[in-house]
C-alpha cells in the first residue's frame, strides 16, 4: 500500500491530505466515469476505511483525503467470480494453501476482488481437503481476491456430460458423503446433475440452508429440469457447455436443460464469457432473453495465464491453444484461461452489450446469486470498497480490495 502511494505521489497523480474527521486516510477517486447497475456518469467515489462513503457526480466532493485522478477512465465495482478452479500453476483443488493464494493473487491483478474457489471431480478425501483449505484461507488474512466460500462442482454429475471432469469420480449423491463436505461450513454453491441418483433429494435438503443449487454437466430434458427447479435449483452452470440443448428426436425438436433454464424466470444463467466457450452472438441472444440481472459471467478458469502448450489438470491431459483450454484429444473444452477483465471485454466489445450491463453481469448479478449483494457488487454508500479502474479496452489500471490499493498503474496511464 505504501509503495503504491509513494509511486503516485512522485508522479503527481495523488495529492496527500488527511481526512479531518478522524485518524484514517480518506481516499477519493475523481475525474472518472462511474459505472452503476443502472447507468454511467462522470464523477467519482469516496472511500473511508474499508467502505464506500459516497458516490458523487462531476466534481461534487470535498477535496480532503488522498486524491487519485482517474483521468477519465471507468470506475466500477470489483469483479466477482463464483466459479473458478485456479490459475496457471495454482490449482484450487490441490489442498495446498499456497496454490490457493497464488491463484487469488493472480486473479486480483485482473480485477477479481471476490471469488468462490471451485473443486473438481476427484476422490472424496481430495475434495474434503480442498474445502478445508478454502476455509483455512478464508479465516486467515486476505491475500489477493477475497474468498467468499467454496463451490462444490462434482462429484454428483452425469458421466455422459463429463466434459473435462474425470468420469471416474462422477456418481450419485449419498447424503452420508456429501453432508461431510457441507459440514465444513464453507460450501456456498453446489453444481450437480439433477437426473443423477440422489441429487433431487440433495437439492431439497441444501437449498433451504441457503446453498445455491446449480444444474451442471446434465443431460436433463424439459420435464427433468422443471422437477429440478421445483426441488430448489435456481441456477445453471456454464450454460451451453457440457449441458443438454436443443436437439431432434425422430425429427421432432426437443429442448434441453439450456433452453429450459432460459425459459424459466426462476433460474439465473451462468456463461463462460471468454468468446470461445459460447459465441458472442449467443451471449447477446441470452442477454436479450434473461437481461443483466439474471445472467452472469464466469471464468471457470483453471489455467489462467498459461501459454499455449500441453499441461496436466483434473488428472487429465490438457491443451491450451487459441486462448482456450481443452482436453488434449480436443474432444471437449476444459475450462477457460480467462480472467474477469476478459469477460467484461468480451461482453462489451464482442457481444455488444452496454458497459453498465457487462459490468453488472460480472459484479452484482453473481454476488446476488450467492446472496452477497448487500455488501459487494455495486458502488454505493456502505458497500465494501472493492473497486476497479479500467480503460475503454477493459485494461485494469487499479484495483482496491476492502479499501486497500492492491494494484495501481494509473501513474503510467
Amino acid at each position: 500500500m505504501l509503495s503504491l502511494l509513494r509511486t503516485l505521489l512522485q508522479s503527481g497523480a495523488v495529492k496527500p491530505d488527511y481526512w479531518k474527521g478522524g485518524n484514517s486516510v480518506r481516499t477519493i477517486f475523481f475525474n472518472g466515469r462511474v459505472i452503476t447497475p443502472e447507468n454511467v456518469f462522470n464523477g467519482g467515489v469516496v472511500v473511508e476505511g474499508k467502505h464506500i462513503a459516497r458516490v458523487f457526480k462531476d466534481d461534487d466532493f470535498e477535496k480532503t483525503g488522498t486524491l487519485i485522478d482517474v483521468k477519465g477512465n471507468y470506475i466500477s465495482p470489483g469483479f466477482v467470480d463464483i466459479h473458478v478452479h485456479g490459475a496457471f500453476g495454482a490449482p484450487f483443488s490441490s489442498g495446498n494453501i499456497e496454490d490457493l493464494y497464488r491463484g487469488t493473487r493472480y486473479h486480483a491483478k485482473h480485477g477479481t476482488t471476490s471469488l468462490l474457489p471451485t473443486t473438481a471431480s476427484s476422490s472424496h478425501d481430495e475434495v474434503l481437503a480442498a474445502l478445508k483449505c478454502y476455509k483455512k484461507a478464508m479465516e486467515g488474512p486476505n491475500d489477493g481476491a477475497r474468498i467468499l466460500g467454496g463451490h462444490l462442482e462434482g462429484n454428483y454429475m452425469n458421466p455422459k456430460c463429463a466434459g473435462a471432469q474425470n468420469p471416474e469420480f462422477l456418481y450419485g449423491a449419498d447424503p452420508h458423503e456429501y453432508m461431510e463436505l457441507i459440514d465444513t461450513g464453507i460450501v456456498r454453491r453446489v453444481s450437480a446433475s439433477p437426473e443423477v441418483d440422489g441429487v433431487i433429494d440433495m437439492a431439497r435438503r441444501l437449498a433451504p440452508q441457503g446453498i445455491l443449487m446449480s444444474m451442471a454437466h446434465s443431460d436433463a430434458d424439459y420435464s427433468m429440469t422443471m422437477r429440478a427447479i421445483d426441488a430448489g435449483f435456481t441456477h445453471i452452470t456454464h450454460i451451453y457447455n457440457a449441458q443438454s440443448m436443443l436437439s431432434n428426436c425422430y425429427y421432432y425438436p426437443q429442448v434441453g436443460i439450456c433452453e429450459t433454464a432460459l425459459l424459466s424466470d426462476e433460474v439465473t444463467v451462468e456463461a463462460i464469457c471468454d468468446g470461445r466457450h459460447v459465441p458472442p452472438a449467443l451471449l447477446r441472444l441470452m442477454y436479450k432473453i434473461k437481461g443483466a440481472g439474471m445472467m452472469h459471467s464466469t471464468t471457470d478458469a483453471m489455467l489462467s495465464g498459461a501459454p499455449d502448450g500441453k499441461f496436466k489438470g483434473f488428472g487429465m491431459d490438457l491443451l491450451v491453444e487459441d486462448q482456450v483450454c481443452m482436453l488434449e484429444s480436443r474432444a471437449a473444452f476444459a475450462g477457460s484461461v480467462a480472467t474477469t477483465d476478459r469477460l467484461v471485454r468480451t461482453l462489451y466489445k464482442e457481444a455488444q452489450i452496454p458497459i453498465a450491463d457487462a459490468v453488472k453481469m460480472t459484479t452484482l448479478t453473481p454476488a446476488r446469486a450467492i446472496n452477497e449483494h448487500n455488501h459487494i457488487g455495486r458502488l454505493a454508500e456502505g458497500y465494501d470498497a472493492d473497486i476497479n479502474i479500467f480503460d475503454e479496452n477493459i485494461n485494469i489500471l487499479a484495483t482496491m480490495i476492502l479499501g486497500e490499493l492492491y494494484t495501481n498503474n494509473l501513474a503510467n496511464n
